[in-house]
This record gives structure tokens, C-alpha cells and sequence, in this order.
């Protein structure tokens, strides 16, 4: 008789890289996902998405798509309550209130589901930046300079132009804003106030002048290992972020120098251990004259996870489940121990400079390297994500360089015109 394959359910904003990596790993996958990616559908034996399901666009429910994450899980969960995990990715990582009303219609509908995600409690204390700085400041390490913005005036003499305002909650550097003098600051107060502006949402952070890095971690509550230590690719032109501070991508691994990287690594784990997180972990460093300055933990799998198992050559989504079971600890010790990166892997986020008709979609997608595939149902807007592009080789320059190349590729794309 055959052993039935262990099932999962992927919630997110981005779900194809985890679903891809689990479909790898033998895992019967199942996703509540807001793009509905092309490359997406091949993996997965069920699927809910987001803008399918609303009948609307990208632009239009991007800042309302957490809701929907919610309430379309539970309508998975209900109608298969024999899953046998719950995993989620990026979209709910300040949404508190969210994830605790998925896990109490678990616990309703009587799911023996098992939630391969860190608890609430620690998540909050995790996204708690405040805490996370006393946290790191009492163990001796520095921080960059944090105020509430309420607390601005107060302290405004101690603030050097450029500093950093930034909200408290989000990801991907959405909501970060460079400010370079105090008619910019209030300028873009006056925006934010358009949007329903509170006053206690946002920080000011002393701007830190340096390198992008990440540091990924597995852990299983009480001891942590080093996946891989990542340069981020942040705000680069030439992919057309929509935004200064956009995660635009990472290349794995970060070719630093050693002690960058013990320094680094020593206090990633610090924070793992001390907040007793779970699985796979994200932290998001700038380095500066070789001390890495820590920006915010995802306590979740992180963006870079794909590069990481390019570079490593490793499924790593299979060992995040795993390390919420007791007995495959050790096991996944030893190979994180003794697995060292086989390539450079590059991995880069390219964003619509215009828009984009269906004819250059589908030439896009037909690119080798392309990953996270726009399905070619309508235009691509200004400022939206196309695609993904992954690309490995021996050597860090001939990674990186490698994938600019495939995005100057789909530049030339999007500039010729269509043939009649």
C-alpha cells in the first residue's frame, strides 16, 4: 500500500517559491495566494486567489489583501480540514488579530492541522522593533537611533539630516521614506495624513549608510543553525521599484568577510534564542564599516529563500516542516552544519517601467530564468511586479551579472513595439 503523501496549506502574498519548493519535496500542496503566478498552478492540488476570486486588480486591493488572506483560509480549511500543516509566508506578518482568528477556526472546524509557524506572542514580540533594540542594546550591541515620530519634536535637535521615517508594521520596504530636510519630513506627513495617518504607527531612524545584508536561520525553539548569510538588493533602478527602499532581491551567498559574518550570525542567533522562535527566520541587517546594524526580524521564511536553496542546493522548505517535529532535529542539524553553497544564486524582483501589453507578457514569460510568471490575462501596470528572476553560477559576479543581463533582456522587450 502506498503512503500517502503529507499535505500542506500555503497562505500568502507570494506563495509560488514555498509551493514550488514543497511540490519538490513530495509534499501534496494547497495555497490561498493574491497573484495567481503562472508557474504557480503546475505545484499545487488546490488553489484560491486573491485577485481571481475578487475579479480586481493588483493596484486596487493591495492594501486591503491581508483580509482576504483570512477569510479565504478559513474557506480552504473548511472544505479540506484533513491538511496536514498550515504554513504562512509573507502578507500576515503584523496582522496579529488575523492570525489568531485562523487558528481559532481550527480549531472550530476540529482540524488536526499542525501549524508549522511561529505562535502569535512571539511573533509580536518579534515585530515589536522597540523591544527587539532594548532587547539587543542590554546584550551590548548597537542599534541606529529610534524614536517614535510623536516623540520628534522633542528630540529633533539629536536628529541629523538624512533620517529614515518609517512605519512600525509592513515588510518589503513599503513604507520607508528617506528624508532629507524638514520640508520633505512634512511634506510627506501631509501624504501619509491623506491615508489616515496615526502618529504612533510611524518611527524616525537615523539613517544608516550601508550594506544590505540578511542573515537566515533554522532553529527548533532552543538551538538555531545558519542557513545562509544574503546581500539584499534594495531600491535598484534598474529593476524599477516603485519605491526608494523596495526588496527588490538578494544574492546568496553575500561574499562578505568572515567576521562580518560571525558578527552577524552571532547576533541573529542571540535573537532566535532569545525569543525562542521556530523554522526558518529572516533578519535584515544594514552593514556599515563592518558592523551589521539590525533593520527588522521576519519571524517567517524570508524572501531570499529560493536563492538560499539555489546556492545550497537544498531543499529548505522541507526542513522548515520538519523542524517543528522533535526527533528530525538533529538530523537537520548535521546537514545545515556540513552543507556549504555549491553556486552564487541571484535572485531579482523586475517592476513594470510602463505598462505592459499580453503579447510582451507571454515573451517575457518565455525567457529562461524567469520564475513567479505574470498570467497573461490583462495589462501590467506601471509599478507592478512582472517577475522573478533566478540565476546561478560559480561565482558571485557572474550570478549577478548573469541576471541583470535577463533583465536587460526584458527591457528590450517591453521598448520594441509589437509586430502588426
Amino acid at each position: 500500500m502506498l503512503k500517502k503523501s503529507k499535505s500542506v496549506l500555503v497562505v500568502g502574498f507570494n506563495t509560488r517559491p514555498l509551493v514550488y519548493s514543497l511540490y519538490k519535496a513530495g509534499y501534496e500542496v494547497y495555497a490561498v495566494d493574491f497573484f495567481g503566478d503562472l508557474d504557480l498552478y503546475p505545484c499545487v492540488k488546490k488553489s484560491i486567489i486573491i485577485t481571481k476570486e475578487l475579479g480586481s486588480s493588483y493596484d486596487l486591493i493591495k492594501d486591503y489583501y491581508h483580509e482576504y488572506l483570512v477569510k479565504f483560509t478559513i474557506d480552504m480549511l473548511k472544505k479540506y480540514p484533513e491538511i496536514d500543516y498550515l504554513l504562512i509566508g509573507s502578507g500576515l506578518d503584523d496582522a496579529f488579530e488575523d492570525r489568531e482568528v485562523i487558528l481559532e477556526n481550527i480549531n472550530n472546524i476540529g482540524s488536526n492541522i499542525t501549524d508549522v509557524n511561529n505562535n502569535v506572542s512571539t511573533i509580536k514580540l518579534a515585530r515589536d522593533i522597540d523591544n527587539i533594540y532594548r532587547l539587543l542594546t542590554s546584550k551590548g550591541y548597537s542599534v541606529p537611533r529610534t524614536i517614535s515620530y510623536q516623540e520628534y519634536k522633542k528630540f529633533k535637535e539629536i536628529f541629523q539630516f538624512p533620517f529614515i521615517l518609517k512605519k512600525k508594521t509592513g515588510s518589503g520596504g513599503i513604507n520607508v521614506i528617506k528624508i532629507e530636510d524638514e520640508n520633505q519630513l512634512y511634506f510627506n506627513i501631509k501624504m501619509q495624513k491623506n491615508k489616515g495617518f496615526i502618529p504612533s504607527d510611524w518611527l524616525i531612524q537615523e539613517y544608516i549608510d550601508g550594506l544590505a545584508v540578511s542573515c537566515t536561520t533554522i532553529s527548533n525553539g532552543r538551538e538555531c543553525e545558519i542557513i545562509s548569510i544574503n546581500r539584499q538588493i534594495i531600491g535598484l533602478n534598474f529593476l524599477n521599484p516603485p519605491k526608494e527602499f523596495m526588496y527588490c532581491g538578494n544574492v546568496v551567498p553575500a561574499n562578505l568577510f568572515k567576521n562580518d559574518e560571525k558578527l552577524i550570525s552571532k547576533i541573529s542567533k542571540t535573537l532566535v534564542n532569545e525569543l525562542a522562535l521556530k523554522g526558518i527566520n529572516g533578519f535584515d541587517f544594514v552593514l556599515k564599516n563592518h558592523y551589521p546594524y539590525l533593520m527588522e526580524i521576519n519571524p517567517r521564511i524570508p524572501g531570499s529563500i529560493r536563492a538560499s536553496e539555489t546556492a545550497l542546493d537544498l531543499n529548505l522548505l522541507d526542513l522548515h516542516i520538519k523542524s517543528f517535529n522533535a526527533s528530525k532535529w538533529e538530523y537537520i542539524k548535521n546537514i545545515i552544519k556540513t552543507i556549504k553553497p555549491k553556486y552564487f544564486a541571484t535572485k531579482l524582483i523586475f517592476f513594470a517601467p510602463k505598462e505592459i501589453d499580453l503579447i510582451k507578457i507571454k515573451e517575457i514569460n518565455n525567457l529562461e530564468h524567469i520564475h513567479d510568471k505574470t498570467e497573461p490575462l490583462e495589462l501590467i501596470g506601471k509599478g507592478e511586479p512582472v517577475c522573478t528572476i533566478l540565476f546561478k553560477e560559480k561565482t558571485f559576479s557572474d550570478s549577478y551579472f548573469g541576471a541583470l543581463k535577463i533583465a536587460d533582456r526584458i527591457k528590450e522587450i517591453i521598448k520594441r513595439e509589437n509586430k502588426e
